[in-house]
């Protein structure tokens, strides 16, 4: 396993900035705040945390982002696990097939892919594995919901290479005998659309590895273990113990801003700094009081080998869960934009 991932975006500064680069011709993708997620009805919180990726589809242009860093050699296993979310307005007044995610290898061929079929007839959404493309089929999906979306790649230039697909930590859909060349990056987003199929589709929480990931156990957990910088919160709530873990390297900072918005990462809002060669720890104790936080957590971790840990304890009528549901509701629904 490496450590913490060869490639983790939780999309928490409101940008691709972890991707090597991005194709959104027609500027259909883009990675909105959980304040403008809410003001749509239909649309959920983030699965965690404040930010998503999101394409809006309804063209035949591809939204993608690409890394570089998503590297599998010949013989060798890697896996990929992101989370998916179907907003209710999706549909399709023609049958598609369309890929959310592709392994590429030279000159972009792509070597393993997830993908959705769509039959306009019924209305069923199906996801699925294939090479180029899905060809074995899961279960069908259902809108307004998220799912935990694994691929476990098996790359074989002999024919032996197999895709499997897990949803939501069970296994639905496998090929085998694949010839697949070496994969020299990833491709996350929509790609191959009719412009007939429309509306709303979310990513989040996306994490590459040598080893597999798994789902997330608790999706607002109370004591988190960090490895980016991400919402703990959003909202009132009190941090009762924040420390650097053991791996995490002499250079390692972790600070905590009383914000929502965590591309403003204003000093008179940080209310804690750990360091690695001092004080790598806070815990409240007699002598040590809690960290209160009142709009909200955003933890930045800086340096080699990230790694922290926090105590969180709710407080206040909206809670300090994690959860982002409640500032939702407080918002009057508007129609899910065009």
């Amino acid at each position: 396993m490496a450590f913490p991932w060869i490639l983790e975006s939780n999309f928490e500064l409101g940008t691709n900035a972890e991707w090597t680069s991005s194709s959104d011709t027609g500027s259909k993708m883009d990675f909105p705040h959980f304040s403008t997620l809410s003001r749509y009805a239909g649309l959920p919180a983030p699965f965690r945390g404040a930010y998503v990726c999101r394409v809006q589809m309804g063209d035949t242009n591809d939204h993608t982002l690409i890394s570089t860093s998503m590297t599998i050699a010949d013989t060798a296993t890697a896996y990929t696990r992101f989370y998916f979310y179907l907003g209710k307005d999706v549909v399709a007044t023609a049958d598609d097939t369309m890929n959310i995610f592709e392994l590429q290898g030279t000159a972009n061929a792509v070597e393993n892919a997830i993908g959705l079929r769509f039959t306009a007839s019924s209305g069923l959404i199906e996801i699925g594995v294939g090479k180029t493309a899905p060809t074995v089929f899961g279960p069908g999906l259902t809108l307004g919901r998220w799912y935990c979306v694994e691929l476990t790649s098996v790359i074989q230039t002999g024919g032996t290479g197999t895709g499997t697909l897990f949803i939501d930590g069970t296994q639905v859909a496998q090929v085998t005998t694949l010839t697949n060349t070496a994969v020299l990056r990833g491709v996350l987003g929509t790609q191959d659309t009719l412009s007939t199929t429309t509306g709303t589709v979310l990513y989040d929480q996306f994490i590459f590895d040598d080893a597999r990931i798994y789902a997330i156990s608790q999706r607002w957990s109370l004591s988190p273990l960090l490895t980016k910088s991400c919402h703990v919160f959003v909202g009132p709530g009190r941090i009762n113990a924040a420390r650097l873990m053991a791996g995490a390297a002499t250079d390692c900072v972790l600070s905590i801003f009383d914000t929502d918005n965590g591309v403003v990462l204003d000093a008179s809002k940080c209310v804690l700094e750990l360091k690695n060669t001092a004080n790598s720890q806070m815990v409240a104790s007699v002598n040590d009081s809690p960290i209160i936080v009142q709009r909200g957590c955003y933890v930045q971790l800086s340096g080699t080998n990230p790694r922290a840990h926090l105590d969180i304890k709710p407080m206040g009528a909206f809670g300090g869960d994690g959860s982002i549901r409640t500032y939702g509701s407080k918002r009057t629904p508007q129609p899910i934009a065009a």
